[in-house]
């Protein structure tokens, strides 16, 4: 994976309304003086939370071509149990049909819905921006532009049925499912489920929550970890990801940064137009995606887990942006790869193409059409994506292509893997 980027991915999630878990939380990542009483509170907590999601059952739907009516009763159903302190329940049109029908979205407490033609629809992407100040108006305003490049932005991914992203082993331990997708459809990655338990095919395989343990060590983390440890990470792994599925459980869903992740040497930012969207360790963007939120106690924010790019591709192809093949197969036609000049806008305005082969180019976070779906821009190709997914003993996975590959052999989906200290190959995305 030499001379490639991979895009720094990053996850957003609706905080729980267990308080306490989450001020632990936080503690945990913030003071160092107490670690080891912090360590004690966070794991009482992630077992009283674990309790609770193995006492959840899940009615297992079939949940590809759900129709719209199912979809909503869904939501609906959902959103009779959603923290007002922490969220307002919007009410959004599912698609542009003439019946108009709309369903409950959550948006967290500090930011606020779309209200650009294109923005606002659950199928087409819906689209929040950090802050409480309206988006309105078209694209191509001026106050709408101005938005795009300044404010954080992120899509509401939908999940009707959290059994399709996530299972428990015979240890209790929550695992994600991964899939592999081709113009045939999906197969699972690394797993098998038999009555209700998850088994991996392989402990060394695709997997997550995990650490990789060539790398998390105990004399290696602090170089990049600020004072963490490798029991202590893996504690931390293993309880984000309960509370990630919790959330998805109780909101129906998560949302997902709409742009490749920006401000890498400074300040993390998931806006249109950045530049600075590569070049860090695994480490660097691990942690640069936690400060994401910044103050806001309603949101935590996350790099994105394999089963969430997973469950991504299979909303596009459920919403028919895209095919089977398209997410898995070649995604040529709609990435920044070296086999397909595209049209792009530069940081100065003026209007390139971004060449074939060798001359080949990364371009700015969001700063192609051709490369939107859904409303998220450049998951396929331009930079490679870090995600929390572990891979051997010395790996993390990063997905999606970038501008030095072809869209065939690395389509949306693909899974590729490199050590989590190599600062020059990858991005991330929230």
């Amino acid at each position: 994976m030499n001379n490639k980027y991979i895009r720094n991915v990053i996850i957003f999630l609706l905080i729980l309304e267990v308080a306490i878990m989450i001020s632990v939380y936080v503690i945990a990542d913030a003071k160092i003086v107490n670690q080891q009483y912090v360590t004690e509170e966070v794991s009482k907590t992630t077992n009283i939370e674990k309790d609770e999601i193995l006492a959840d059952t899940i009615t297992t739907l079939e949940v590809e071509g759900l129709e719209k009516e199912e979809r909503k009763k869904i939501m609906e159903g959902l959103a009779e149990n959603w923290d007002s302190s922490k969220v307002q329940t919007v009410q959004a049109k599912i698609n542009n049909d003439e019946d108009g029908m709309e369903m409950p979205v959550p948006v967290p407490i500090g930011y606020t819905a779309s209200s650009v033609e294109g923005e606002n629809t659950i199928d087409g992407g819906f689209v929040i921006y950090e802050g409480i100040d309206p988006v309105t108006g078209s694209s191509s305003d001026e106050g709408v532009k101005e938005a795009q490049k300044t404010r954080n932005q992120w899509v509401w991914i939908p999940v009707y049925d959290p059994s399709e992203i996530y299972g428990i082993d015979s240890n209790g331990k929550m695992c994600g499912k991964l899939y592999n997708y081709s113009t045939d459809g999906k197969t699972k990655e690394n797993w098998s489920e038999s009555n209700g338990v998850i088994t991996l095919s392989s402990s060394t395989g695709s997997r997550e929550p995990d650490i990789v343990t060539d790398y998390d060590k105990d004399n290696y983390l602090p170089n990049y970890l600020i004072d963490e440890e490798r029991a202590e990470i893996n504690k931390e792994m293993i309880t984000n990801f309960e509370k990630t599925i919790k959330s998805i459980k109780k909101y129906g869903g998560f949302y997902i940064g709409r742009y490749e992740t920006g401000g890498l040497n400074e300040v993390a930012k998931v806006v249109k137009m950045d530049t600075n969207i590569s070049n860090q360790t695994w480490y660097t963007m691990y942690r640069r995606c936690k400060e994401l939120k910044g103050s806001n106690n309603n949101v935590i924010t996350s790099m994105i887990y394999g089963s969430q790019w997973d469950r991504t591709m299979q909303w596009l192809i459920d919403t028919k942006c895209k095919s089977y093949s398209q997410v898995g197969s070649d995604s040529t036609d709609w990435g920044n790869y070296y086999n397909k000049s595209i049209k792009y806008t530069d940081t100065d305005g003026t209007e390139k193409t971004s060449g074939t082969y060798s001359s080949s180019k990364r371009i700015p976070s969001g700063s192609s059409e051709e490369t939107k779906a859904n409303n998220i821009y450049d998951l396929a190709g331009n930079v490679w994506e870090w995600t929390l997914e572990a891979y051997s003993s010395s790996s993390r996975r990063c997905r999606g292509g970038y501008y030095g590959s072809d869209g065939y052999s690395s389509p949306a989906d693909y899974r590729d893997g490199n050590v989590p200290n190599d600062g020059s190959v990858a991005s991330i995305r929230v």
